[in-house]
């Protein structure tokens, strides 16, 4: 039987690729208790239609022409048309104006050489053959700013095509979701297809019902990452001295219309670092892989006059990035899968929040506290809420939770992969 795990599989946000390795784990673990005799072969898809070799280029568009299937230079016209268009309407205040702008990049997606055309393509290509599909979670649920909803309709479209069931494992909400924006009925069409079959929730239960609509109860259930440590059969690490600081890119929370920039970012890491080191700990700064999040930690480097030895090498895949975060004591981070990573192998960490799904996620696992608000954004606060949680540890009941509940969206789908053995 051959599975398709769609995702963001190639971003350069190694996290990404946590979920999908801790969705498979699931699967083949669920599906072994089930029936032994199912040989399963997972083919991971990319939803941005990205190669499976990634080359590591600098530049927007040269990441593009070196990485994504098909992708023609003839096209980068009218892609930079589109993404103008994006700016303004991400400015736009009023709705029809910003819907308008919306409907007509829509018409430029259908017919530009490097959008539907490209990705159909991407999409025959690995889609070819598998009996089932997953959206394997993550924020996919996003029209705003990385505009998940084409590749997400696409997909339903193919499998509507080819008679294939799809499912959403845990999907979560990220940046905007008003039910009167053109994009969000995008995401209606795709989730509301009638190939697809089950859909739960991360976080943002209500926007993932909404968009579901009413043939789906959604659940709110757990990322698949929970189910890390066994995924990557990690080994217990009592050896722990340093801190890892993990760094976001110096625009993160402006893609989201929030005014906090690099020399924010730079000036909170420098404070963290000083707090850290008065308090006698070891700590060095560390990526999940973003290029553009290792250009702030040179930065912060530069700033508090450092080596480079205090910045991790850059990860180029998930093993590296698996073995740093073992290694730390605790952790202070800004993306949600090395906090969800941390958690597996009993790290403790505290989360600097640009995105409520990161409020919700610790609400969730029952550490409220231990996410970070932008206006919480204080260094002693954030190392005295680091000491608190190494204090406190990592309840082993708090964590078998989310693991029953990663494995609970697995299985209320099983029945339907089960059956298309038959």
């Amino acid at each position: 039987m051959r599975i398709a795990i769609c995702g963001l599989i190639k971003s350069e946000n190694i996290g990404e690729l946590f979920i999908a390795r801790g969705l498979e784990y699931i699967v083949q673990k669920e599906l072994a208790k089930v029936d032994p005799d199912i040989d399963v072969e997972f083919v991971e898809v990319d939803l941005l239609g990205r190669n499976d070799e990634i080359t590591a280029v600098s530049g927007s568009i040269q990441k593009r022409l070196a990485n994504y299937y098909n992708y023609s230079p003839k096209g980068i016209f009218t892609e930079k048309v589109s993404l103008a268009l994006k700016k303004r309407g991400l400015q736009v205040e009023n709705k029809f104006v910003k819907n308008a702008i919306a409907r007509f990049r829509h018409m430029l997606w259908l017919n530009g050489i490097n959008y539907k055309k490209r990705l159909n393509s991407y999409f025959d290509k690995k889609l070819e053959g598998v009996d089932f599909i997953i959206i394997d979670g993550a924020g996919l649920l996003e029209y705003s700013y990385n505009e998940y909803q084409w590749p997400l309709l696409l997909i339903s479209e193919y499998a509507e095509k080819h008679n294939l069931n799809v499912v959403y494992n845990a999907i979560g909400r990220a940046g905007a979701f008003d039910e009167r924006d053109f994009g969000s009925k995008l995401l209606k069409r795709a989730l509301q297809s009638p190939a697809v079959k089950s859909i739960s929730a991360r976080d943002n239960p209500e926007a993932v019902q909404a968009c579901a609509g009413g043939k789906h109860e959604v659940k709110l259930l757990a990322d698949a990452a929970f189910w890390m440590k066994e995924a990557y059969q990690i080994p217990d690490n009592p050896d722990r001295k340093k801190i890892g600081i993990g760094i976001i890119r110096g625009n993160s929370l402006q893609g989201y219309g929030v005014d906090f920039g690099a020399r924010d970012w730079i000036n909170l890491f420098s404070k963290i670092a000083y707090q850290l080191q008065k308090r006698g700990y070891e700590y060095e700064f560390f990526t999940n892989g973003l290029p553009a999040d290792t250009v702030l930690g040179r930065k912060i480097l530069k700033k508090l006059k450092l080596p480079s030895e205090y910045l991790v090498t850059r990860p180029v895949d998930d093993g590296p990035l698996v073995e740093t975060i073992n290694g730390y004591q605790g952790i202070i981070t800004c993306r949600m899968h090395s906090s969800i990573a941390a958690f597996t192998m009993g790290v403790p960490s505290v989360i600097l929040s640009w995105n409520d799904k990161v409020e919700k996620l610790m609400e969730i696992i029952g550490y409220p506290d231990r996410a970070i608000k932008q206006d919480q954004f204080d260094a002693v606060y954030i190392v005295d809420k680091l000491e608190q949680s190494l204090a406190e540890g990592i309840a082993d009941g708090k964590l078998q939770k989310m693991k029953d509940l990663a494995t609970e969206s697995v299985t209320d789908y099983l029945p339907l992969i089960v059956e298309c053995k038959k």
